[in-house]
């Protein structure tokens, strides 16, 4: 899509446009909130590059600067300045950058219609060439923008439809591996996708093309606005949602490159930021976003902008900032059970991955998925991503979701799982008197490079299992597995080649006794 610059005829108040720049020097330190994060979050400039960019986003997208028709509008005539200054700032401030675009139908030269096929690949692979010598350090590529909707006038030089009915796409990123740094991500990037099945498999089409051969790197949906919603519809959003994990099983990751919401009333704006922007920020697949502008008048859709002139937030950009330094909703790992035809232990060990960012985890335990009051059995925060759960009723099913917290706030909740607790069974045996109680001590040395020791006492007869298991619930190694009479026992356990240094967690089985524990390996 075009990105435009401030408004023709646009006069700021000279005060409003003081405080802008006021504010944006004040904050011009700030680190931005997706820092150090997995995925980035970003944004474009047209012609002004804002002192105050960097304190909101990590990654920049020149909005009309790299399109061909912008830098040779005249043959071999160029214009590099303003591209120029957005990938220097790039490079000095530290933050990824990605040139758009090397194919477009659109604000492509108007001279290159005029050249038979040879001269127009001639001219386009020495596009290439200049595009990969001039900024060999960018991180990404949209190598062919809106191929459904905007196909160039000089697709036969490409290679036309050809026998794959995408030949010319194909090419394209031929020429942008053989022309661009290997390090560069070349992206595919087309809007009007998710909402329509259709059109997904149409665009999975190509996507898989181009995967066959090794040519793509990321699949870019533009996520503007009215992809989702406009005046008088609504798309839904678990179609939406559905072919967002088509293109994430892909195995390529996705990248949202022009999000927006162009909505006048703050309040309306607000509601729809928070209802689509994390459809997209929280789905695993999706490793960056880029906004489609951010400052008022200097946008390509008028009430997108989430920064007044006066330098003063929309309040979608107060939400988002917040949102975005808040942990993201936690993944649990155990029990994650069906409802039904299972045994988990009456006092289970509640086990989930840890999420960035998150300083506390809030646990809810309860007897229905509603969560209601009558049905809750646990409400807690924990600053672990473990905890055991006592006494819980046998043969019942139990639902359990887990939310991250920091100070800027908490997380959506996980995905509710649920288990059902094992009927309880006399044990078999018969008592010695010592030891009174089943028990698993804390392993000693804990942490430990080499050998540590592991004890435990049982109160009964009985099969014992005790096992050492990794972050992810996985046993990785099996200590006892055997029935023995009741006492106190020793075990030794090496920490061999076959484990590495960090986390893990052992737990004993004993008739209807378990518990767990955590050690550390440090070698």
């Amino acid at each position: 899509m075009q990105q435009t610059t401030l408004s023709a005829g646009r006069r700021f108040p000279v005060s409003g446009f003081c405080c802008l720049m006021a504010a944006m020097l004040i904050h011009s330190r700030a680190q931005p909130p997706a820092e150090d994060m997995d995925k980035f979050l970003g944004n474009c400039l047209g012609n002004t590059i804002y002192s105050n960019y960097t304190n909101y986003w990590n990654q920049v997208t020149p909005g009309n600067a790299g399109k061909w028709g912008s830098v040779e509008y005249n043959r071999n005539s160029y214009n590099w300045t303003q591209l120029d200054n957005i990938y220097n700032m790039a490079l000095t401030k530290g933050i990824l950058f990605k040139h758009h675009t090397l194919v477009w139908g659109q604000q492509q030269p108007g001279w290159i219609t005029t050249l038979d096929s040879a001269g127009q690949r001639a001219e386009l692979e020495e596009w290439f060439q200049l595009v990969g010598e001039r900024y060999p350090q960018m991180d990404f590529v949209d190598v062919v923008n809106e191929p459904f909707h905007a196909p160039p006038a000089y697709k036969e030089a490409l290679g036309g439809d050809g026998v794959t009915g995408w030949d010319w796409v194909i090419s394209s990123f031929e020429l942008a591996r053989q022309h661009l740094p290997d390090s560069v991500k070349l992206i595919l990037n087309e809007y009007n996708i998710l909402h329509d099945n259709t059109v997904t498999s149409n665009y999975l089409e190509i996507i898989n093309l181009l995967q066959e051969r090794n040519l793509i790197d990321g699949i870019g949906i533009q996520g503007h606005y009215f992809e989702f919603k406009g005046s008088g519809y609504t798309y839904s959003l678990s179609t939406i949602k559905n072919n967002l994990n088509r293109l994430a099983a892909t195995g390529l990751p996705v990248y949202i490159t022009e999000f927006d919401v162009n909505e006048a009333d703050d309040n309306v704006q607000l509601q729809n930021y928070q209802t689509y922007f994390p459809i997209f920020w929280e789905h695993p697949g999706v490793k960056g976003m880029t906004l489609w502008g951010y400052v008022e008048g200097d946008m390509w859709k008028e009430n997108a902008y989430l920064l007044k002139y006066t330098g003063r937030p929309r309040p979608a950009f107060e939400w988002l900032l917040s949102y975005i330094k808040s942990p993201l909703a936690p993944k649990l790992i155990s029990p994650v059970a069906p409802e039904t035809g299972q045994n988990v232990p009456c006092n289970p060990v509640l086990l989930w991955h840890s999420a960035a960012t998150a300083e506390s985890y809030h646990v809810q335990l309860a007897i229905a998925s509603s969560f209601g009051p009558t049905a809750m059995v646990l409400d807690t925060v924990v600053a672990d991503t473990v905890l055991q759960v006592d006494s819980l009723q046998a043969d019942k099913i139990y639902y359990w979701h887990v939310a991250a917290s920091n100070e800027h706030g908490m997380s959506f909740y996980s995905a509710t799982a649920a288990f059902r607790t094992a009927s309880v069974n006399a044990i078999p045996g018969q008592s010695i008197g010592f030891p009174a109680d089943y028990c698993l001590f804390q392993n000693f040395p804990n942490p430990f490079n080499s050998t540590t020791t592991i004890r435990f006492s049982i109160a009964y007869d009985g099969f014992v299992h005790l096992r050492i298991h990794d972050l992810t619930g996985r046993v990785i190694r099996t200590l006892v597995n055997q029935r023995i009479p009741a006492g106190e026992y020793t075990v030794h356990l090496h920490a061999d080649n076959r484990l590495n240094s960090g986390l893990y967690f052992y737990t004993i089985d004993a008739g209807d006794f378990t518990h767990t524990k955590k050690l550390m390996i440090i070698k």
